[in-house]
């Protein structure tokens, strides 16, 4: 398969720039520009993670609880591997951790979250570097590539995404990672480019399920654009090539949920996962109505969420001219297929009433608005006079620029930017976040009631109790769902466990589990416990204790 893959014309057989002829022998340098970018960004997003956190207390809940499920695996009654869970996506938390293990050094790593912070950093700041290698594949002048980096690097929904460890940005990444490598390959033909293509695919999976239609259109994409100019053969095993190393690591996913939870589609139909969370119609909005069941208003939603980065409708139109027109170029048709790819998903999900209504699913616009934008306009600029080219790429860094004033501008619409454009307001204003992270700080007052009663076992499904169980001193006196005996304690809990804590079931607290065992608890309907103590607010907890007449 390799054979057939070697151009028979050389290099520039699938090429259109001069990036096609760019020797591959490097020269080492202390200094490392890159590098430095790479290393610089992480530090700025970290140290926008730790000023968030610590100054403004704010917490993403979701980037805390993969950061729960790390520190199950480390420190739980049973610790496994499994405890990563089977609901979201692995990556995230099995990255969280090494820095998860200093917790008995640094607590603050798993209670304020940090660990999610030092990884999300991390995959911004390579995610910079993925782009301004593709800058490069584009022709843009080397001194351009920096600006227009930093202008993406510092957009604020990719500063505010890098600081409060979600993976979002580790999929955007992920992306990024994809695209450089499959440009590569189209313009040098390097086998080994096109192979850390559909690595980065694949981990792309491990980080969320938007990587599978984002890879099987990207590898469309790839197809097309070799439509006409290589054998079928090669056209062929370029595809089976990119597209293997993801079609593995999901038959794996798939394989894991067989094997342990009994069920290969548990990810997708358990009673935690994203169809049964907007099952309880927590997320629905006026907005998401008017796109369910509707494709026009499916295309609406989507349509309002251009705004986040205005300049990707520019870009598109011309990606679609080089796309289609006389001078076609296959790079275009990637970007294309990639930026439909990355949003089908929740287009998908828009449509069937299972989308979420926050504005983060739709980042990927930010990464690709900038790459349309920089890709066209190269194509263009190549036939400036040189005299002209500052000017031109002093233009398009305007337009760059003037797109993360969008961002900002668009996050003032609570359609677009729920929840983060308050996050933005507040942290320009220098105000604290605790009314945003209320998941969080709500559940103090169980923590100081659990910390005054040393001697109780609690069974709680770590699913909604997590803030309650990474803060706790005593983590080993929780019965978690991720033990081995939960389900058995949860059924027969008498002489084995000396309360249980259950919240309001409303909303997604309906799903956990020790209201789908026991429907009545909370109300206090259930004969064999007794309340020993409410707590108002939040997800109004109560816990309970254990009678002998338990089953």
């Amino acid at each position: 398969m390799s054979n057939a893959l070697i151009s028979k014309t050389g290099q520039q057989d699938l090429g259109e720039h001069p990036v096609a002829s760019v020797k591959t022998n490097r020269k080492t340098s202390v200094i490392n520009p890159p590098r430095m970018l790479a290393v610089g960004l992480w530090v700025f997003y970290v140290s926008c993670g730790l000023y968030l956190t610590f100054h403004l207390h704010y917490f993403a809940g979701d980037a805390l609880s993969r950061v729960a499920n790390a520190y199950d695996v480390l420190f739980g009654r049973n610790p496994h591997l499994g405890a990563l869970g089977f609901i979201w996506n692995p990556l995230p938390s099995l990255f969280e951790l090494p820095v998860v293990a200093l917790y008995k050094i640094f607590p603050a790593v798993v209670t304020k979250g940090v660990a999610g912070i030092f990884v999300s950093g991390l995959f911004a700041a390579w995610g910079a570097i993925h782009l301004k290698r593709i800058l490069k594949n584009f022709a843009v002048p080397q001194g351009w590539t920096y600006v227009i980096t930093l202008i993406f690097a510092l957009n604020p929904l990719i500063i505010l995404y890098g600081a409060n460890g979600m993976s979002d940005i580790m999929l955007v990444s992920c992306l990024l990672g994809t695209y450089s490598g499959v440009f590569d390959f189209l313009t040098t033909q390097s086998l080994r480019r096109l192979v850390a293509a559909g690595i980065w695919m694949a981990l792309g999976l491990g980080m969320r399920y938007e990587a599978v239609p984002f890879g099987a259109l990207v590898i469309l994409g790839l197809m097309a654009a070799q439509w006409g100019k290589t054998s079928p053969d090669r056209w062929k095993g370029s595809a089976i090539i990119l597209g293997a190393p993801i079609v593995f690591s999901g038959g794996l996913w798939i394989y894991f949920n067989w094997a342990i939870m009994k069920n290969p589609l548990y990810f997708l139909d358990s009673n935690y996962g994203n169809l049964a969370q907007t099952r309880t119609g927590a997320y629905l909005t006026p907005a998401l109505q008017q796109a369910y069941h509707s494709v026009t208003g499916t295309m609406g939603y989507l349509g309002h969420f251009t705004l986040l980065y205005w300049p990707i409708s520019l870009g598109f139109v011309m990606a679609v001219i080089y796309a289609i027109g006389r001078r076609r170029d296959g790079r275009a048709l990637i970007l294309i297929f990639g930026a439909v790819g990355a949003v089908a998903l929740e287009m998908m999900f828009a449509y069937l009433g299972h989308l979420g209504s926050w504005d983060r699913y739709f980042i990927s616009f930010i990464p690709d608005g900038v790459l349309m934008v920089s890709f066209a306009a190269a194509k263009l600029g190549a036939r400036f006079p040189k005299r002209w080219k500052t000017l031109w790429w002093m233009a398009i860094s305007v337009i760059l620029l003037l797109g993360n004033v969008g961002t900002i501008l668009a996050l003032q619409n609570p359609v677009l930017g729920h929840p983060d454009g308050q996050i933005l307001d507040f942290a320009l204003q220098n105000r604290s976040l605790k009314h945003v992270s209320d998941v969080f700080y709500a559940t103090e007052p169980v923590i100081q009631y659990l910390n005054a009663h040393p001697h109780l076992t609690v069974l709680a499904d770590s699913f909604t109790a997590w803030p309650i169980i990474v803060r706790s001193p005593n983590f080993n006196r929780f019965i978690i769902t991720s033990d081995y005996d939960f389900a058995s304690i949860l059924y027969n809990p008498r002489g084995r466990v000396s309360a249980i804590l259950v919240p309001q079931p409303a909303g997604v607290s309906a799903l956990d589990a020790v209201n789908r065992a026991w429907p009545q608890m909370w109300s206090g309907h259930v004969t064999w416990v007794t309340l020993l103590k409410s707590f108002p607010g939040g997800s109004n907890w109560k816990l309970y204790k254990v009678t002998a007449n338990a089953p």
